[in-house]
């Protein structure tokens, strides 16, 4: 931290990635973007744009401004000063500095810290310590850098490469037509995905004339799901939201017939969303899960079994999950999707994932 002439706190962050910085900017600023949103918070692309609550009600922060938009050179941000604020009000430049090596990002804070006890070196110098270089510190720990990644590409997919593997996820497909071809859709049907990710199984199901909502917890997955079914949308056919699986924003008796495709694995706590299913869906419920065998544990597809990483379930624990949960007709079959992983175009080297052994689908019913 330095001090500048009116002896306001200055902290500065360099990086520095070789490309250019016309790629660099989007990525990260959406990486800004969605990373806000996910804390609850949406910032505007523009000048005069807002830095402001996702939510109705007033945040305790207050808000923001873009005071300064030159993509993909330079942003500045302003927090609004409080009445009793003292100094220039707190701001975040970030720029992008073109080099012949790539590019040097500079990310720097500075403005009137507001404090009003004294001493305020003390309290600036521990207001450095707390909030920027301990969570720093263990931002960079290794594990922490494995969970990141682990929820970057699986438990919340974020970033254009997630984008653009989700939009169609090959290794899904398999999965996505058995369950289709279980759950017969009809017009009359009104499916839920839970976990929707990119919505590619809300478009296959939304082609049999139903209607359909999905949920995720991924502002990156809800729009490529919104992409992907614009004239859904648009008819009303399609509702998508942000939130929890074990806490769905729907009513009670709203569906006909939900799906978790690839989701239980990084579910905190299976039984709570179950429960929530159940909740949603009308007597006479379909009930689909796509989930996978420990079998999986040490292959590409689910790595070594670790904490924090993915959690595979044996039969009985999944089949517990559902009768708790008041699920009835419970059942799991293990077909062998290796035929189907070959015609959608699954590599070669990773079609034996398909195998019976390594995976199958709770089939349950709410009577």
């Amino acid at each position: 931290m330095s001090r500048s002439r009116a002896t306001t706190p200055v902290v500065q962050v360099r990086s520095h990635v070789s490309v250019p910085p016309g790629k660099v900017f989007p990525v990260l600023w959406g990486e800004i973007s969605s990373s806000l949103l996910q804390r609850g918070w949406m910032i505007g692309n523009e000048p005069g744009g807002k830095l402001r609550s996702a939510e109705k009600r007033t945040p305790k922060w207050g808000s923001g401004d873009v005071k300064r938009w030159d993509p993909p050179h330079e942003i500045e941000i302003v927090w609004k000063q409080d009445a009793t604020g003292a100094g220039s009000p707190p701001r975040l430049v970030v720029r992008c500095r073109a080099e012949r090596s790539g590019t040097t990002i500079l990310i720097e804070h500075s403005g009137g810290s507001g404090l009003r006890r004294e001493p305020r070196e003390e309290q600036e110098l521990g207001w450095l310590a707390s909030e920027v270089v301990a969570p720093l510190l263990l931002a960079i720990a290794p594990a922490r850098l494995i969970e990141w990644a682990d929820d970057r590409w699986g438990r919340r997919p974020s970033g254009p490469t997630s984008s653009a593997f989700y939009k169609e996820p090959i290794y899904h497909l398999p999965g996505f037509h058995a369950i289709l071809e279980r759950l017969a859709l009809r017009k009359d049907d009104v499916f839920l995905d839970v976990g929707c990710g990119g919505g590619s199984l809300l478009k296959k199901a939304l082609a049999t004339g139903c209607t359909a909502a999905g949920i995720d917890h991924s502002a990156d997955m809800l729009k490529v799901a919104s992409g992907q079914n614009a004239r859904a949308l648009a008819a009303g056919h399609l509702q998508l939201r942000y939130g929890d699986a074990a806490a769905l924003p729907f009513p009670d008796g709203r569906f006909t017939c939900a799906a978790m495709s690839g989701v239980l694995p990084w579910l905190p706590d299976p039984g709570s969303a179950f429960r929530e299913v159940f909740r949603t869906l009308r007597p006479g419920g379909r009930f689909v899960v796509w989930t996978s065998s420990p079998k999986m544990y040490g292959t590409p597809a689910a790595g070594p079994k670790r904490k924090g990483g993915v959690r595979l379930y044996e039969d009985d624990v999944v089949t517990r999950f559902a009768r708790k949960a008041g699920f009835s007709d419970v059942r799991i079959d293990h077909p062998d999707l290796r035929p189907i992983a070959k015609a959608v175009g699954v590599p070669t080297p990773s079609r034996f994932l398909f195998g019976p052994e390594y995976g199958g689908f709770l089939w349950a019913r709410r009577v």
